[in-house]
Protein backbone atom coordinates (compact mmCIF):
# COMPACT_ATOMS: atom_id res chain seq x y z
CA UNK A 1 0.00 0.00 0.00
CA UNK A 2 2.97 2.30 0.96
CA UNK A 3 3.92 1.57 -2.74
CA UNK A 4 1.05 2.35 -4.40
CA UNK A 5 0.53 5.79 -2.39
CA UNK A 6 4.26 6.47 -3.44
CA UNK A 7 3.19 5.89 -7.14
CA UNK A 8 0.27 7.67 -6.78
CA UNK A 9 -2.22 4.97 -7.29
CA UNK A 10 -3.98 5.46 -4.36
CA UNK A 11 -4.95 8.11 -2.19
CA UNK A 12 -5.96 8.35 1.79
CA UNK A 13 -9.21 9.51 2.01
CA UNK A 14 -9.76 8.57 5.99
CA UNK A 15 -7.80 7.11 8.94
CA UNK A 16 -6.62 3.18 7.46
CA UNK A 17 -8.98 3.43 4.43
CA UNK A 18 -7.72 4.14 0.89
CA UNK A 19 -9.26 4.87 -2.59
CA UNK A 20 -7.92 4.56 -6.32
CA UNK A 21 -11.37 5.92 -7.29
CA UNK A 22 -11.92 9.44 -9.05
CA UNK A 23 -12.86 12.43 -6.51
CA UNK A 24 -16.13 12.39 -7.99
CA UNK A 25 -17.10 8.70 -7.58
CA UNK A 26 -15.45 8.27 -3.62
CA UNK A 27 -19.01 9.57 -1.47
CA UNK A 28 -21.64 6.94 -3.28
CA UNK A 29 -18.98 3.62 -3.16
CA UNK A 30 -18.01 4.50 0.29
CA UNK A 31 -21.74 4.32 1.51
CA UNK A 32 -21.97 1.09 -1.13
CA UNK A 33 -19.03 -0.17 0.84
CA UNK A 34 -20.37 0.27 4.28
CA UNK A 35 -20.19 -2.82 4.84
CA UNK A 36 -16.80 -3.76 4.07
CA UNK A 37 -15.10 -0.93 5.24
CA UNK A 38 -17.06 -1.49 8.90
CA UNK A 39 -16.41 -5.15 9.36
CA UNK A 40 -12.09 -4.21 8.11
CA UNK A 41 -11.50 -1.44 10.81
CA UNK A 42 -14.46 -2.13 13.70
CA UNK A 43 -14.25 -6.09 13.67
CA UNK A 44 -15.92 -6.10 16.85
CA UNK A 45 -18.81 -4.03 16.98
CA UNK A 46 -22.52 -5.20 16.31
CA UNK A 47 -24.66 -3.73 13.62
CA UNK A 48 -27.56 -2.28 15.69
CA UNK A 49 -30.75 -0.25 15.79
CA UNK A 50 -32.56 1.13 12.27
CA UNK A 51 -28.90 -0.45 10.55
CA UNK A 52 -29.66 -3.72 11.58
CA UNK A 53 -33.46 -3.44 10.24
CA UNK A 54 -32.99 -1.42 6.92
CA UNK A 55 -29.37 -3.13 6.63
CA UNK A 56 -28.37 0.56 4.24
CA UNK A 57 -27.41 3.42 5.19
CA UNK A 58 -30.16 6.00 6.77
CA UNK A 59 -31.05 8.91 4.41
CA UNK A 60 -28.86 11.48 6.24
CA UNK A 61 -25.89 9.17 5.13
CA UNK A 62 -25.47 7.60 8.81
CA UNK A 63 -25.12 3.55 9.98
CA UNK A 64 -25.38 2.75 13.48
CA UNK A 65 -23.19 0.08 15.71
CA UNK A 66 -23.33 -0.93 19.06
CA UNK A 67 -20.06 -0.93 20.88
CA UNK A 68 -18.46 -0.02 24.12
CA UNK A 69 -17.59 4.18 24.08
CA UNK A 70 -20.08 6.68 21.87
CA UNK A 71 -17.64 8.26 19.06
CA UNK A 72 -18.79 9.12 15.52
CA UNK A 73 -16.21 8.61 12.42
CA UNK A 74 -16.71 10.45 9.70
CA UNK A 75 -16.06 9.58 5.89
CA UNK A 76 -17.06 11.02 2.08
CA UNK A 77 -20.78 10.08 1.75
CA UNK A 78 -21.00 8.64 5.05
CA UNK A 79 -20.96 8.80 8.80
CA UNK A 80 -20.59 5.92 11.34
CA UNK A 81 -21.71 6.47 14.78
CA UNK A 82 -20.98 4.07 17.24
CA UNK A 83 -23.98 3.99 20.56
CA UNK A 84 -22.69 2.96 23.86
CA UNK A 85 -24.53 -0.80 24.32
CA UNK A 86 -24.36 -4.45 25.35
CA UNK A 87 -22.17 -7.01 23.57
CA UNK A 88 -23.48 -9.22 20.98
CA UNK A 89 -25.80 -12.15 21.95
CA UNK A 90 -25.88 -15.60 20.93
CA UNK A 91 -29.11 -15.18 18.55
CA UNK A 92 -27.44 -12.17 16.72
CA UNK A 93 -26.38 -13.44 13.48
CA UNK A 94 -22.96 -13.09 11.39
CA UNK A 95 -23.79 -11.42 8.26
CA UNK A 96 -21.08 -9.96 5.67
CA UNK A 97 -18.46 -10.44 8.06
CA UNK A 98 -20.71 -8.47 11.06
CA UNK A 99 -22.63 -9.53 13.65
CA UNK A 100 -25.85 -7.66 13.55
CA UNK A 101 -28.76 -7.59 16.05
CA UNK A 102 -31.48 -10.25 15.70
CA UNK A 103 -34.96 -9.32 14.76
CA UNK A 104 -36.62 -9.53 18.20
CA UNK A 105 -33.02 -7.41 19.80
CA UNK A 106 -33.20 -4.74 16.67
CA UNK A 107 -37.09 -4.11 17.18
CA UNK A 108 -36.24 -3.48 21.06
CA UNK A 109 -33.50 -1.09 19.89
CA UNK A 110 -35.88 0.77 17.72
CA UNK A 111 -38.31 1.62 20.89
CA UNK A 112 -35.31 3.30 21.92
CA UNK A 113 -36.15 7.07 21.40
CA UNK A 114 -33.51 9.40 22.04
CA UNK A 115 -34.26 13.16 21.73
CA UNK A 116 -30.80 13.81 22.23
CA UNK A 117 -29.25 12.36 19.47
CA UNK A 118 -27.88 13.81 16.61
CA UNK A 119 -29.37 11.72 14.20
CA UNK A 120 -32.62 9.77 14.18
CA UNK A 121 -31.49 6.36 15.42
CA UNK A 122 -34.37 4.57 14.87
CA UNK A 123 -36.99 3.83 11.79
CA UNK A 124 -40.66 5.44 12.36
CA UNK A 125 -43.19 3.89 14.94
CA UNK A 126 -45.21 3.24 11.40
CA UNK A 127 -42.52 1.71 9.38
CA UNK A 128 -42.40 -0.76 12.70
CA UNK A 129 -46.09 -1.81 12.76
CA UNK A 130 -46.06 -2.15 9.22
CA UNK A 131 -43.13 -4.63 9.89
CA UNK A 132 -44.88 -6.60 12.61
CA UNK A 133 -48.72 -6.18 10.63
CA UNK A 134 -46.56 -7.94 7.90
CA UNK A 135 -44.72 -10.92 9.96
CA UNK A 136 -48.69 -11.47 11.11
CA UNK A 137 -49.83 -11.68 7.55
CA UNK A 138 -47.24 -13.66 6.49
CA UNK A 139 -46.85 -16.25 9.39
CA UNK A 140 -49.57 -16.21 11.51
CA UNK A 141 -49.84 -15.19 15.17
CA UNK A 142 -47.87 -17.94 16.44
CA UNK A 143 -44.91 -16.12 14.93
CA UNK A 144 -45.64 -12.65 15.99
CA UNK A 145 -46.02 -14.51 19.64
CA UNK A 146 -42.72 -16.28 19.34
CA UNK A 147 -41.15 -13.00 18.33
CA UNK A 148 -42.86 -11.33 21.17
CA UNK A 149 -41.59 -14.15 23.61
CA UNK A 150 -37.81 -13.75 22.53
CA UNK A 151 -38.10 -9.83 23.16
CA UNK A 152 -39.23 -10.23 26.39
CA UNK A 153 -35.76 -12.58 27.12
CA UNK A 154 -33.74 -10.06 25.41
CA UNK A 155 -35.71 -7.50 27.61
CA UNK A 156 -34.97 -8.83 31.06
CA UNK A 157 -31.30 -9.78 30.18
CA UNK A 158 -30.28 -6.51 28.99
CA UNK A 159 -32.30 -4.14 31.32
CA UNK A 160 -35.32 -2.97 28.37
CA UNK A 161 -38.19 -2.89 30.00
CA UNK A 162 -39.45 0.19 29.09
CA UNK A 163 -38.87 -0.95 25.38
CA UNK A 164 -40.74 -4.15 25.59
CA UNK A 165 -43.61 -2.77 27.22
CA UNK A 166 -44.21 -0.25 23.88
CA UNK A 167 -43.14 -3.35 21.75
CA UNK A 168 -45.51 -5.50 23.68
CA UNK A 169 -48.46 -2.90 23.51
CA UNK A 170 -48.11 -2.71 19.37
CA UNK A 171 -48.54 -6.56 18.97
CA UNK A 172 -51.36 -6.73 21.32
CA UNK A 173 -52.73 -4.21 19.40
CA UNK A 174 -52.15 -5.76 16.12
CA UNK A 175 -53.52 -8.82 17.35
CA UNK A 176 -56.64 -7.41 18.90
CA UNK A 177 -55.30 -8.01 22.54
CA UNK A 178 -54.84 -4.48 23.23
CA UNK A 179 -56.36 -1.19 22.43
CA UNK A 180 -55.89 0.60 19.00
CA UNK A 181 -54.35 3.41 20.44
CA UNK A 182 -51.55 2.00 21.05
CA UNK A 183 -50.61 1.94 17.51
CA UNK A 184 -49.99 5.06 15.12
CA UNK A 185 -50.40 4.10 11.46
CA UNK A 186 -53.62 3.26 9.18
CA UNK A 187 -52.64 0.20 8.43
CA UNK A 188 -51.93 -0.80 11.97
CA UNK A 189 -54.94 0.71 13.45
CA UNK A 190 -57.31 -1.09 10.98
CA UNK A 191 -55.85 -4.70 11.89
CA UNK A 192 -56.19 -3.40 15.42
CA UNK A 193 -60.10 -2.79 14.44
CA UNK A 194 -59.95 -6.40 12.38
CA UNK A 195 -60.29 -5.33 9.06
CA UNK A 196 -56.90 -4.89 7.90
CA UNK A 197 -56.58 -3.13 4.72
CA UNK A 198 -53.80 -3.47 1.43
CA UNK A 199 -52.39 0.47 1.41
CA UNK A 200 -50.65 -0.25 -1.58
CA UNK A 201 -54.06 -0.98 -3.53
CA UNK A 202 -55.68 2.10 -1.94
CA UNK A 203 -52.80 3.58 -3.26
CA UNK A 204 -54.12 3.05 -6.75
CA UNK A 205 -57.57 3.64 -6.05
CA UNK A 206 -56.14 6.37 -5.19
CA UNK A 207 -54.62 7.47 -8.23
CA UNK A 208 -57.51 6.79 -10.27
CA UNK A 209 -59.56 9.22 -8.27
CA UNK A 210 -57.21 11.65 -9.06
CA UNK A 211 -57.40 10.81 -12.72
CA UNK A 212 -61.34 11.04 -12.57
CA UNK A 213 -61.32 14.30 -10.41
CA UNK A 214 -58.74 15.83 -13.19
CA UNK A 215 -61.12 15.00 -16.10
CA UNK A 216 -64.92 16.37 -17.45
CA UNK A 217 -66.39 12.98 -18.36
CA UNK A 218 -69.26 12.99 -20.88
CA UNK A 219 -72.64 11.91 -20.11
CA UNK A 220 -73.66 9.38 -22.11
CA UNK A 221 -77.54 8.61 -22.02
CA UNK A 222 -79.11 5.22 -22.98
CA UNK A 223 -81.56 7.05 -25.53
CA UNK A 224 -83.22 3.23 -25.99
CA UNK A 225 -85.27 2.15 -23.06
CA UNK A 226 -87.53 -0.81 -24.69
CA UNK A 227 -87.34 -4.18 -23.18
CA UNK A 228 -86.13 -5.56 -26.29
CA UNK A 229 -82.77 -3.02 -26.17
CA UNK A 230 -82.01 -4.01 -22.58
CA UNK A 231 -82.56 -7.96 -22.96
CA UNK A 232 -80.26 -7.65 -25.94
CA UNK A 233 -77.80 -6.00 -24.73
CA UNK A 234 -77.63 -7.73 -21.69
CA UNK A 235 -77.16 -10.61 -23.34
CA UNK A 236 -74.23 -9.01 -25.63
CA UNK A 237 -72.75 -7.82 -22.21
CA UNK A 238 -72.94 -11.54 -20.69
CA UNK A 239 -71.32 -12.67 -23.36
CA UNK A 240 -68.44 -10.97 -24.37
CA UNK A 241 -67.91 -11.07 -20.23
CA UNK A 242 -67.84 -14.48 -20.14
CA UNK A 243 -65.74 -14.59 -23.40
CA UNK A 244 -62.75 -12.33 -22.23
CA UNK A 245 -62.36 -15.05 -19.09
CA UNK A 246 -62.27 -17.56 -21.08
CA UNK A 247 -65.83 -19.38 -21.45
CA UNK A 248 -65.87 -19.38 -24.89
CA UNK A 249 -69.29 -20.10 -27.43
CA UNK A 250 -70.36 -19.61 -30.76
CA UNK A 251 -72.83 -16.94 -30.57
CA UNK A 252 -75.41 -19.40 -31.82
CA UNK A 253 -74.76 -21.89 -28.64
CA UNK A 254 -74.72 -18.79 -26.44
CA UNK A 255 -78.13 -17.92 -27.76
CA UNK A 256 -79.52 -21.22 -27.40
CA UNK A 257 -78.22 -21.09 -23.44
CA UNK A 258 -79.74 -17.48 -22.74
CA UNK A 259 -82.84 -16.96 -25.15
CA UNK A 260 -83.51 -20.77 -25.43
CA UNK A 261 -82.72 -22.10 -22.08
CA UNK A 262 -81.13 -24.58 -23.51
CA UNK A 263 -77.91 -25.97 -21.70
CA UNK A 264 -75.33 -27.99 -23.89
CA UNK A 265 -75.04 -31.24 -22.20
CA UNK A 266 -70.92 -31.29 -22.89
CA UNK A 267 -70.75 -27.94 -20.71
CA UNK A 268 -73.27 -26.89 -18.50
CA UNK A 269 -71.13 -25.38 -15.93
CA UNK A 270 -70.04 -23.03 -18.51
CA UNK A 271 -73.43 -22.31 -19.80
CA UNK A 272 -74.46 -21.65 -16.48
CA UNK A 273 -71.69 -18.95 -16.25
CA UNK A 274 -73.34 -17.09 -19.07
CA UNK A 275 -76.74 -17.28 -18.07
CA UNK A 276 -76.04 -16.44 -14.44
CA UNK A 277 -74.17 -12.94 -15.67
CA UNK A 278 -77.25 -12.70 -17.69
CA UNK A 279 -79.60 -13.56 -15.31
CA UNK A 280 -78.32 -10.27 -13.30
CA UNK A 281 -77.74 -8.32 -15.70
CA UNK A 282 -81.17 -8.28 -17.57
CA UNK A 283 -83.01 -7.34 -14.23
CA UNK A 284 -83.20 -3.75 -14.13
CA UNK A 285 -84.25 -3.62 -10.70
CA UNK A 286 -81.18 -5.63 -9.74
CA UNK A 287 -78.55 -2.82 -11.57
CA UNK A 288 -79.97 -0.53 -10.17
CA UNK A 289 -78.80 -1.33 -6.74
CA UNK A 290 -75.77 0.98 -5.90
CA UNK A 291 -74.43 0.75 -2.63
CA UNK A 292 -74.81 3.83 -0.09
CA UNK A 293 -72.33 1.87 2.51
CA UNK A 294 -69.60 -0.06 2.89
CA UNK A 295 -71.70 -3.48 4.22
CA UNK A 296 -73.83 -2.48 1.84
CA UNK A 297 -71.35 -2.61 -0.47
CA UNK A 298 -69.63 -6.03 0.58
CA UNK A 299 -73.42 -7.20 0.87
CA UNK A 300 -74.35 -6.57 -3.00
CA UNK A 301 -70.82 -7.73 -3.95
CA UNK A 302 -71.67 -11.24 -2.44
CA UNK A 303 -75.08 -11.21 -3.58
CA UNK A 304 -74.39 -11.02 -7.06
CA UNK A 305 -71.48 -13.12 -7.05
CA UNK A 306 -73.74 -15.48 -5.73
CA UNK A 307 -76.03 -15.43 -7.98
CA UNK A 308 -73.92 -15.43 -11.16
CA UNK A 309 -71.91 -19.07 -10.01
CA UNK A 310 -74.46 -20.73 -8.57
CA UNK A 311 -73.72 -23.45 -10.52
CA UNK A 312 -70.50 -23.83 -9.21
CA UNK A 313 -69.95 -25.05 -5.60
CA UNK A 314 -66.36 -25.69 -5.86
CA UNK A 315 -65.94 -22.08 -6.41
CA UNK A 316 -67.82 -21.05 -3.04
CA UNK A 317 -70.23 -18.46 -5.00
CA UNK A 318 -70.74 -15.53 -2.65
CA UNK A 319 -68.05 -15.93 -0.50
CA UNK A 320 -65.05 -14.52 -0.29
CA UNK A 321 -61.67 -16.23 -1.44
CA UNK A 322 -59.32 -17.65 1.29
CA UNK A 323 -56.31 -17.99 -0.38
CA UNK A 324 -54.23 -15.39 -2.10
CA UNK A 325 -54.38 -15.29 -6.24
CA UNK A 326 -52.91 -13.81 -8.95
CA UNK A 327 -52.70 -13.28 -12.76
CA UNK A 328 -49.22 -14.22 -14.09
CA UNK A 329 -47.05 -11.55 -12.12
CA UNK A 330 -49.96 -9.69 -10.64
CA UNK A 331 -50.92 -10.88 -7.29
CA UNK A 332 -54.05 -9.47 -5.78
CA UNK A 333 -55.07 -8.48 -2.08
CA UNK A 334 -54.43 -10.73 0.36
CA UNK A 335 -57.46 -12.71 1.58
CA UNK A 336 -57.00 -11.04 5.27
CA UNK A 337 -57.37 -7.72 3.42
CA UNK A 338 -60.23 -8.30 1.46
CA UNK A 339 -63.04 -6.52 3.25
CA UNK A 340 -61.25 -3.89 4.61
CA UNK A 341 -59.47 -2.71 1.25
CA UNK A 342 -63.21 -2.85 0.14
CA UNK A 343 -64.27 -0.63 2.78
CA UNK A 344 -61.92 1.66 1.98
CA UNK A 345 -62.30 1.53 -1.63
CA UNK A 346 -66.06 2.90 -0.40
CA UNK A 347 -64.68 5.28 1.01
CA UNK A 348 -63.08 7.09 -2.00
CA UNK A 349 -66.23 5.96 -4.03
CA UNK A 350 -68.32 8.28 -1.85
CA UNK A 351 -66.50 11.13 -3.22
CA UNK A 352 -66.33 10.62 -6.85
CA UNK A 353 -69.40 11.97 -9.11
CA UNK A 354 -71.80 9.14 -10.27
CA UNK A 355 -71.55 7.98 -13.48
CA UNK A 356 -68.97 6.84 -15.59
CA UNK A 357 -66.27 7.89 -13.20
CA UNK A 358 -67.88 6.37 -10.25
CA UNK A 359 -68.43 3.52 -12.54
CA UNK A 360 -64.82 3.23 -13.25
CA UNK A 361 -63.63 3.30 -9.93
CA UNK A 362 -65.73 0.57 -8.88
CA UNK A 363 -64.86 -1.73 -11.78
CA UNK A 364 -61.10 -0.63 -10.72
CA UNK A 365 -61.78 -1.94 -6.75
CA UNK A 366 -63.37 -4.99 -8.00
CA UNK A 367 -60.98 -5.94 -9.62
CA UNK A 368 -58.10 -5.04 -8.13
CA UNK A 369 -58.88 -6.90 -4.80
CA UNK A 370 -60.19 -9.80 -6.81
CA UNK A 371 -62.29 -11.03 -3.58
CA UNK A 372 -63.54 -14.22 -4.78
CA UNK A 373 -61.78 -17.82 -6.09
CA UNK A 374 -63.39 -17.18 -9.20
CA UNK A 375 -65.08 -14.96 -11.43
CA UNK A 376 -63.78 -11.45 -10.42
CA UNK A 377 -63.31 -10.22 -13.83
CA UNK A 378 -67.24 -10.59 -14.69
CA UNK A 379 -68.28 -9.21 -10.86
CA UNK A 380 -66.14 -6.41 -11.81
CA UNK A 381 -67.87 -5.72 -14.90
CA UNK A 382 -71.38 -5.79 -13.62
CA UNK A 383 -70.62 -3.70 -10.90
CA UNK A 384 -69.50 -1.21 -12.85
CA UNK A 385 -72.55 -1.16 -15.19
CA UNK A 386 -74.54 -0.96 -12.36
CA UNK A 387 -73.61 2.60 -11.42
CA UNK A 388 -74.26 3.28 -15.11
CA UNK A 389 -77.52 1.59 -15.16
CA UNK A 390 -78.53 3.55 -11.86
CA UNK A 391 -78.12 6.84 -13.42
CA UNK A 392 -80.04 5.78 -16.80
CA UNK A 393 -76.69 5.64 -18.97
CA UNK A 394 -75.54 3.21 -21.07
CA UNK A 395 -73.68 0.41 -20.48
CA UNK A 396 -70.15 -0.60 -21.44
CA UNK A 397 -69.45 -3.84 -23.39
CA UNK A 398 -65.94 -5.02 -23.67
CA UNK A 399 -65.86 -7.11 -27.09
CA UNK A 400 -63.22 -9.42 -27.55
CA UNK A 401 -61.17 -7.41 -30.18
CA UNK A 402 -60.81 -4.59 -27.60
CA UNK A 403 -59.93 -7.40 -25.19
CA UNK A 404 -56.44 -6.34 -24.68
CA UNK A 405 -57.09 -2.55 -25.20
CA UNK A 406 -58.82 -3.48 -21.93
CA UNK A 407 -56.31 -5.33 -20.06
CA UNK A 408 -53.37 -3.55 -20.97
CA UNK A 409 -55.11 -0.59 -19.49
CA UNK A 410 -55.67 -1.94 -15.93
CA UNK A 411 -52.11 -3.59 -16.60
CA UNK A 412 -50.86 0.16 -16.31
CA UNK A 413 -52.57 1.41 -13.74
CA UNK A 414 -51.72 -1.83 -11.19
CA UNK A 415 -47.81 -1.97 -12.04
CA UNK A 416 -47.03 1.46 -13.18
CA UNK A 417 -49.71 3.77 -11.39
CA UNK A 418 -50.58 5.12 -14.57
CA UNK A 419 -54.42 5.69 -14.28
CA UNK A 420 -55.25 7.41 -17.91
CA UNK A 421 -55.32 4.49 -19.84
CA UNK A 422 -57.72 2.84 -17.70
CA UNK A 423 -59.93 6.07 -18.11
CA UNK A 424 -59.28 6.66 -21.77
CA UNK A 425 -59.94 2.62 -22.78
CA UNK A 426 -63.52 2.70 -20.73
CA UNK A 427 -64.55 5.86 -21.78
CA UNK A 428 -63.75 4.77 -25.50
CA UNK A 429 -65.56 2.04 -24.61
CA UNK A 430 -68.64 3.54 -23.35
CA UNK A 431 -69.36 5.49 -26.58
CA UNK A 432 -68.81 2.28 -28.64
CA UNK A 433 -71.15 0.54 -26.59
CA UNK A 434 -73.43 3.30 -27.16
CA UNK A 435 -75.64 1.15 -29.74
CA UNK A 436 -79.41 1.12 -30.54
CA UNK A 437 -79.43 -2.89 -29.16
CA UNK A 438 -83.75 -3.17 -29.73
CA UNK A 439 -83.50 -5.26 -33.45
CA UNK A 440 -81.58 -8.41 -32.58
CA UNK A 441 -80.35 -9.76 -35.91
CA UNK A 442 -79.44 -5.67 -36.94
CA UNK A 443 -77.26 -5.23 -33.91
CA UNK A 444 -75.58 -8.50 -34.26
CA UNK A 445 -74.50 -7.85 -37.89
CA UNK A 446 -73.67 -4.11 -36.68
CA UNK A 447 -71.55 -5.96 -34.18
CA UNK A 448 -69.96 -8.30 -36.55
CA UNK A 449 -69.21 -5.43 -39.40
CA UNK A 450 -67.62 -3.55 -36.20
CA UNK A 451 -65.30 -6.56 -36.02
CA UNK A 452 -66.39 -7.17 -31.97
CA UNK A 453 -66.15 -10.96 -32.32
CA UNK A 454 -62.74 -10.88 -33.97
CA UNK A 455 -59.60 -11.47 -31.43
CA UNK A 456 -57.27 -8.44 -30.99
CA UNK A 457 -54.60 -9.78 -33.16
CA UNK A 458 -56.53 -10.57 -36.15
CA UNK A 459 -58.64 -6.78 -36.58
CA UNK A 460 -59.08 -3.62 -34.89
CA UNK A 461 -62.62 -2.34 -32.98
CA UNK A 462 -64.69 -0.36 -35.67
CA UNK A 463 -66.21 2.43 -34.36
CA UNK A 464 -67.16 4.81 -37.40
CA UNK A 465 -70.59 4.81 -38.67
CA UNK A 466 -71.23 4.04 -42.20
Amino acid sequence: MARLREDGRIRQIAPRLYTSLPEEEVAAAVRGSWTTIASALFPGALVSHRTALEYVPSPEAVVFLTSRTNRRHSYPGLTIEFIRGPDPLPDDPLLMGLRVSSLPRALLENFKRDARAATPRTIPLEEIERRLEQILLDDGEDALNRLRDRTREIAAQLGWRAEFDRLDGTIGALLGTRSAERVTSAVARARAAGEPFDPACLERLQILVGELRSRALPVLRDSVGSPAHVKNKAFFESYFSNDIEGTVFEIEEAEEIVFAKKIPTRRPVDAHDILGTFNIVSDPNEMRRVPSSPDELIRILQERHRAMLAARPDKTPGAFKQRVNRAGDTVFVHPDYVAGTLRKGHELYAHVEPGLGRAALMMFLISEVHPFVDGNGRIARIMMNAELVAQRLSTVIIPTVYREDYLLSLRALTRRHRAKPLVDALLRAARFSQLDFSDYPQILAELERRNWFHEPDEAAIIVDDR
